[in-house]
């Protein structure tokens, strides 16, 4: 009897998690999967149609985050955007993704709590059909375009070629998508 109500709890804390997130953001239909807990403090959040939110995932920022339709955004990846975030169709993201389209300054003569963000006036774009593995870093000045394979644990700082497979701490493309 006390696993069904838990489960009934959980269920219908599942359901009102989606219900406050859905309400947070501009979807063209109401097909966003949300499979627990989401963070949201982001202003400019734009999603498509069936889109899955695995849990823990934060959206942060005062840029546009704009996620396409049928992504898979893995549990705990943060996406972060002070100028914007742009993610195509079909794409996955896997589990503890970092996309961050800003720097924090480093300048010795300021503080380091006091030094503004710098962005890309493009911010991170994400193509169509793109899978980044586990554990990425997507960071400013990245652009990744249609078709690409982001290998696990990579630090993506530059452009990235279509239909490539990419690796590394930066990224570089080892081979292509046969």
């Amino acid at each position: 009897m006390l696993l069904l109500i838990d489960r009934i709890i959980n269920k219908l804390i599942r359901v009102y998690r989606k219900k406050i997130f859905l309400l947070k953001i501009k979807s063209k239909e109401n097909t966003v999967n949300v499979l627990g807990k989401v963070y949201v403090n982001a202003t400019n959040i734009k999603i498509g149609k069936n889109v899955t939110i695995y849990p823990n995932v934060y959206f942060w920022g005062d840029g546009l985050i704009e996620i396409g339709d049928n992504v898979d955004l893995g549990i705990g990846t943060i996406i972060f955007a002070k100028q914007q975030v742009i993610i195509g169709n079909n794409t996955a993201i896997a589990a503890q993704c970092y996309i961050i389209d800003s720097n924090h300054g480093v300048k010795k003569d300021v503080l380091i709590n006091k030094q503004p963000l710098h962005v890309d006036s493009e911010g991170i774009i994400i193509g169509n059909d793109v899978w980044i593995a586990a554990g990425c870093k997507i960071v400013k000045g990245a652009k990744i375009s249609d078709g690409a394979v982001i290998g696990a644990l990579s630090i993506v700082n530059s452009e990235i070629e279509k239909n490539s497979i990419a690796v590394g701490i930066p990224a570089k493309v080892k081979k292509y998508r046969e």
